[in-house]
């Protein structure tokens, strides 16, 4: 199983919301996908830590580092390749990612299947 494939699988089974996923191998140097998505609690959060480091290890793939372990609103998790941000619903409106990344192409989830 590809790499991104054993991320979206952990985003999805937790069922976080708003998944966009930013095709980044054509702009980036430093990684190929750029995640983003919304938990409607803390808890989520906490779940999407992890299950994606336990999909990863599961995968034969590297341990994840995460920044804002602590926190209660946004996580990023840093795959190398992937970099997946997970917010609360008004992280991400506040921060609207979205908006510096109108001009790259998302990749469609049903691709990923």
């Amino acid at each position: 199983m590809k790499k991104i494939e054993v991320v979206m699988n952990a985003l999805e089974s937790i069922n976080l919301s708003d998944i966009e996923i930013y095709d980044m191998r054509e702009k980036s140097p430093f990684f190929d996908y750029f995640i983003i998505s919304s938990a409607t609690s803390d808890r989520q959060l906490q779940a999407a830590i992890s299950h994606i480091q336990n999909d990863l290890a599961e995968n034969g793939f590297a341990n994840a580092r995460i920044e804002g372990k602590n926190s209660n609103s946004w996580i990023l998790i840093d795959a190398k390749d992937i970099i997946v941000n997970v917010f609360t619903k008004d992280e991400r409106e506040y921060y609207n990612l979205e908006k510096m990344l109108v001009e790259i192409s998302k990749v469609d989830l049903k691709e990923l299947k």
